[in-house]
């Protein structure tokens, strides 16, 4: 309306407005404020009517904010963790989004049948032309399923629109993800299985970074592998629960090479038919060659190397197969083609093929009632598919 400059000060046709009212302002004329999300630019869902609630802070030593509350006689600290959102410019918005805002809000508030009343804004007026930013203290707690939640910083429950915002950056902020992770795991009595799904995705996700859920089926695998293994290493587990991590990290491993091999579903003529049919030696010199030239540790294994024809012919015609056709499989298909990424497997872990044959062995033992592995085993059986799945799938 004119009356206020851009420091909030009295215009000159603000002053001539303040010499003819003589009484209070109408009731419907109303103060609040509108939020402006800094990464995306866009406004929140939110009219906030009176003065912004602030709270009190002292910085730490490296300058960051700390929150302060309570009383005199029983104060209180909290340390967070400051997220600098970038340099982009935070424009004014405009005054119909600041209506549509206050409309969302007015309706939100209704459903959720809360006291605090919106007013229905007819026009708006800005009283400070330049934008101010302000640090947003979120809270993220543990729910009591066991993962974690955000609660909306402006009273509306919890809101999944943050912890999505907050799922997307972590990982540039592995601190956060920490201060996350132990909050998930904060518990005086033994998690519960919906505890540990969540521990075990968060501690995927920090080992192959977010990229991981583009193949959610090996995602999804992964994270029950990594849910056995914290189960195996609860205090008083039995020793079997061993044996299940090594069933589903071969079963993660069999869905990574499955959707590495999909560029060479319909090559012509078929992988297996490379291999002999009943020479168990020509078909172990065919591998061996193949893989030194890869660069990967030779001789193979006997009990990789002899895998027969009509099992990488299953593996190949079917799309599915068990562990060691579909390692076969994919060394017939870097044989012919440099761009498979078992090339890159190669070079980074030469014994991958070697570490792939004892995972299978390893399951092989269980599934016929041997003892119980050493959970060091099972570690480094385990480590062995990150390590398949990093450079099969994540690696460029």
């Amino acid at each position: 309306m004119g009356l206020l400059d851009y420091s909030a000060r009295p215009t000159h046709r603000g002053l001539q407005t303040l010499d003819d009212i003589e009484f209070d302002p109408p009731e419907d004329a109303t103060f609040g404020h509108v939020l402006s999300d800094p990464i995306t630019g866009k406004l929140w869902p939110r009219f906030i009517t009176g003065d912004l609630p602030i709270a009190d802070v002292e910085p730490d030593e490296e300058g960051w904010p700390v929150l302060l509350g309570g009383s005199a006689g029983d104060p209180w600290k909290d340390r967070t963790y400051s997220v600098i959102p970038g340099t982009q410019r935070i424009v004014q918005p405009d005054a119909r989004d600041v209506l549509r805002v206050a409309r969302r809000t007015r309706r939100q508030r209704a459903l959720e049948d809360d006291a605090r009343d919106i007013p229905r804004l007819q026009r708006v007026s800005f009283v400070d032309l330049r934008p101010q930013s302000f640090w947003l203290a979120v809270c993220v707690r543990r729910h009591e399923s066991g993962d974690w939640m955000v609660d909306d910083p402006l009273g509306h429950g919890e809101s999944m629109e943050m912890r999505a915002q907050i799922d997307a950056i972590l990982d540039r902020h592995q601190e956060l993800r920490r201060r996350i992770s132990r909050i998930i795991g904060d518990d005086s009595g033994s998690p519960s299985l919906t505890q540990l799904h969540a521990q075990a995705t968060f501690d995927i996700d920090e080992r192959l970074t977010m990229a991981i859920r583009q193949h959610e089926s090996v995602h999804e695998r992964l994270v029950a592998m990594q849910r056995a293994w914290l189960e195996a290493s609860l205090d008083g587990a039995p020793g079997d629960k061993l044996d299940d991590v090594l069933v589903k990290a071969q079963r993660a491993a069999e869905r990574t090479l499955r959707i590495a091999h999909d560029p060479w579903r319909d090559v012509a003529p078929p992988l297996f038919s490379e291999l002999a049919e009943s020479d168990k030696a020509l078909n172990q010199q065919l591998l061996d060659t193949i893989a030194s030239e890869l660069g990967f540790t030779t001789p193979l294994p006997p009990t990789l190397a002899s895998v027969r024809r009509g099992k990488v012919q299953h593996a190949e015609d079917s799309g599915h197969g068990s562990l060691r056709p579909l390692v076969i499989l994919a060394l017939l298909g870097a044989g012919r083609d440099r761009t498979h990424p078992l090339h890159r497997a190669a070079c980074r872990h030469p014994d991958l093929l070697e570490r792939l044959d004892r995972l299978a062995q390893a399951r092989d033992r269980v599934a016929h009632d041997n003892d119980d592995p050493p959970s060091r085993t099972v570690e480094r059986h385990r480590e062995t598919v990150l390590l398949l799945v990093e450079t099969l799938l994540l690696t460029r």
